[in-house]
């Protein structure tokens, strides 16, 4: 008895599992059921309405779906979505109206123009410090101290070697700086010749003038200093200033000519008469242009003592400029300086030295 119970649910239980198995094919039915039989009828399947497409929930323009109809069994892949893009809506382009041949332009407003001005062209040949500007730039310091002076730098050598040595070289520069109200020019000159190892001559020159021309007139005042360094004179460095009046006889674009007068004092540092002097003072001063590539300069100043006129001292400079390579800047100077000094003490009264230099404008 207890057998065919136990025969009776262990076959229950086969057939059970059988279903199970049977029911993993995706099918909707129920799981836990018996086969049907012949007297049995089978259950029909049931088969959900047909859903049509519906509207995205959200109104979402980029996609539609659609969902297909519930069905049996399938092992057919889930369909894909379909997205279609929402039209471009490019707005209409507005085109200004046309003017009518009456009608003019209206004058245009400085905001139309350019915001800046186009950089001024430097001439060829103007070495000036514009162009130095331009690469120093304007907020440096040596452009500020560079840019109102004009002038040039000079330098002239010559030697030789083998049984004779020799070497002279003389170096200068002039410079000049205009304002409204004044004028500022400066001029160094420096000279050195040696034969062997020995000097033969050494001097420097150190010479600043400032003039205020007075308006709506040919007169002007000045004030004027000179430092001089003789290695070969009695005494050390002779200083002086002086002080006066000028007048412009002729002032164009190719001639200069005017004369000077005024007070001066000197002094010898080092000498044989080292005491301050006072002198008189009377000068001129000539600049012709003969063409753009030459120009002649001319200058001398007197000094007699006041005390004694039989002793003075006359300085006088000459010169002539070639323009070589106007590109450059570049010219060719011949040049005279000669100084003067009734009391030599022992010494010539005279020196007198003539160069061939080459100066390069700026």
């Amino acid at each position: 008895m207890n057998r065919s119970r136990y025969f009776l649910v262990l076959s229950s239980l086969l057939l059970a599992a059988a279903t199970v198995v049977q029911g993993q094919d995706g099918s909707n039915e129920e799981i836990f059921r018996l086969p049907p039989t012949e007297d049995t009828p089978a259950e029909p399947t049931l088969a959900g309405p047909e859903i049509t497409p519906r509207a995205n929930p959200d109104n979402f323009p980029y996609r539609t779906e659609t969902i297909p109809a519930a069905a049996g069994p399938s092992n057919d892949p889930p369909p894909a979505y379909t997205v279609t893009p929402p039209p471009l809506q490019t707005p209409p382009l507005q085109t200004p109206p046309l003017l009518n041949s009456s009608e003019e332009l209206p004058p245009p407003t400085p905001s139309s123009t350019s915001p800046t001005a186009p950089p001024e062209e430097i001439p060829p040949g103007d070495a000036s410090a514009e162009a130095v500007g331009q690469v120093l730039g304007p907020e440096s310091f040596w452009y500020s101290f560079w840019d109102p002076w004009e002038g040039n730098v000079e330098l002239g050598m010559n030697g030789t070697l083998g049984n004779t040595e020799t070497f002279n070289i003389r170096v200068g520069s002039n410079a000049k700086y205009t304002t409204e109200t004044r004028i500022h020019s400066f001029q160094a000159v420096y000279l050195e010749k040696s034969v062997g190892t020995v000097n033969t001559a050494q001097s420097l020159l150190l010479d600043g003038r400032v003039e205020w021309p007075m308006n709506d007139s040919q007169w002007n005042m000045f004030v004027h200093g000179l430092t001089e360094y003789d290695q070969f004179k009695a005494f050390e460095v002779r200083l002086s200033a002086d002080a006066g009046v000028g007048f412009e006889w002729i002032q164009n674009e190719r001639t200069k000519f005017l004369t000077r007068a005024g007070l001066a004092v000197s002094r010898e540092v080092g000498g044989p008469d080292d005491a301050i002097i006072p002198e008189y003072l009377a000068g001129l001063e000539f600049t012709h242009c003969f063409s753009d590539s030459h120009k002649f300069s001319f200058k001398s100043d007197y000094y007699p003592a006041i005390e004694d006129v039989n002793s003075f001292r006359i300085n006088t400079q000459a010169s002539w400029e070639m323009a070589v390579a106007p590109d450059w800047g570049l010219s060719l100077k011949f040049s005279v300086i000669d100084r003067y000094d009734s009391t030599p003490h022992g010494a010539k009264p005279n020196d007198l030295d003539y160069s061939t230099l080459v100066i390069w404008g700026f």
